[in-house]
């Protein structure tokens, strides 16, 4: 088994989330006061990792200042599916995956060469990214090789009429749209170059910890072990990258064929704030005012009727993700979009095997809220 540690800087990749980042309009302050409030002030050599990220958040804000309205028409994400967005359709950019440029010249170029055939199929596996669960559920990608196809295949999809309209033009406008989204993505670049010193110098932090934390262990393994994720283990190996823009994120991609084998070692960007002082599967505070905010959040999730419906059909089964769109009568995009808030706040587990994602809820977790509430209430 192959453990590869990359110890570069993904600038594209994290020229993408620093983009989708100014587009959402949050702040990474935001995210700290977060992490504190649900787990206990953790952080502390991750305080400085912090605030390398809140500099290059402002410096970010200073060079978008007059682009910010294009920013937001791009790479503002859909609530629906919060991997989608325009900008990485124009783009062509799929999920978490190894990229294989450093230059944003070099993959421009690379876009531009497709031909017309490869384009309608790269554009339509990722519009399908927008109603396909983003958690790696159960999906069928359709193959679609000509341009009527596409747009027919995009003006049925259940997203909003103003996001179909600015796709069909991303599409319809492929030259100029690119050309636009690329400026973007260079100016991006060019702002996380400026801390390219400090970054690489994370990196290697992140890269000598986590091979020291693994010890030649299976990353699917360390995973299952400590968090509610749990993956068929890869014999080709894994490659992790560290990532800084989405600090607290565990996003991992697995490339698995029908019969079960690998066609490549796996894949996963892991937040650059998981080390030493916030580790993988940490649990809200107990007795904080952390985990009190925390069980008010479990409390509003399990007031939705979809989100509680969720958790009463996996409660003591697994069901994948088109069954419990046909179980509650909703698409496969609402689904995710519940899906995502449950796994945030650890109330289901995921289990990766038969290349499908299986749900079930995480009782002890809910055990832990409704007993807290009944200690404090009776």
């Amino acid at each position: 088994m192959e453990s590869v540690f990359r110890r570069e800087v993904d600038y594209l990749m994290e020229g993408i989330y620093l983009l989708q980042h100014l587009g959402a309009g949050r702040k990474y302050r935001e995210l700290k006061e977060e992490i504190d409030r649900r787990f206990g002030n953790p952080l502390r050599e991750g305080l400085c990792k912090m605030e390398l990220i809140e500099r290059i958040e402002a410096a970010a804000e200073r060079a978008f200042s007059e682009d910010m309205e294009q920013v937001r028409y791009y790479f503002h994400m859909q609530k629906e599916n919060g991997m989608c967005c325009a900008g990485k359709t124009a783009l062509l950019w799929e999920g978490c995956r190894e990229t294989e440029f450093q230059e944003v010249a070099a993959y421009g170029a690379y876009l531009r060469g497709l031909s017309e055939q490869e384009y309608c199929e790269r554009f339509a596996v990722c519009i399908q990214e927008y109603t396909a669960e983003d958690v790696r559920g159960e999906k069928d990608i359709v193959k679609i090789e000509e341009p009527l196809a596409v747009i027919s295949f995009l003006m049925r999809m259940e997203i909003a009429d103003e996001e179909k309209w600015k796709l069909q033009k991303i599409f319809i406008e492929r030259e100029e749209q690119l050309e636009r989204v690329l400026a973007l993505l260079e100016k991006a670049v060019v702002c996380l170059r400026g801390f390219e010193p400090e970054l690489l110098a994370w990196i290697q932090q992140f890269c000598a910890y986590w091979e020291k934390e693994l010890g030649g262990q299976a990353l699917s393994v360390y995973m299952g072990d400590r968090t509610d994720i749990f993956m068929e283990e890869n014999p080709l190996g894994f490659c992790l990258q560290a990532s800084f823009l989405h600090p607290d994120e565990i996003v991992s991609h697995s490339d698995q064929r029908e019969d079960g084998t690998y066609e490549k070692r796996d894949f996963c960007r892991l937040g650059i704030l998981f080390g030493e002082d916030f580790e993988i599967g940490i649990k809200p505070a107990r007795q904080t005012e952390g985990f009190e905010i925390y069980v008010l959040q479990v409390l509003k999730l399990l007031a939705d009727k979809s989100k509680f419906e969720i958790l009463s059909y996996i409660r003591d089964k697994e069901a994948y993700g088109s069954e419990l769109a046909r179980h509650l009568g909703i698409t496969s995009a609402t689904v995710s979009h519940h899906m995502n808030a449950l796994l945030h706040a650890g109330l289901v587990r995921v289990n990766n095997r038969e290349n499908r994602m299986y749900y079930t809820a995480n009782t002890k977790a809910l055990s832990e809220v409704l007993d807290y509430c009944g200690h404090i209430l009776i």
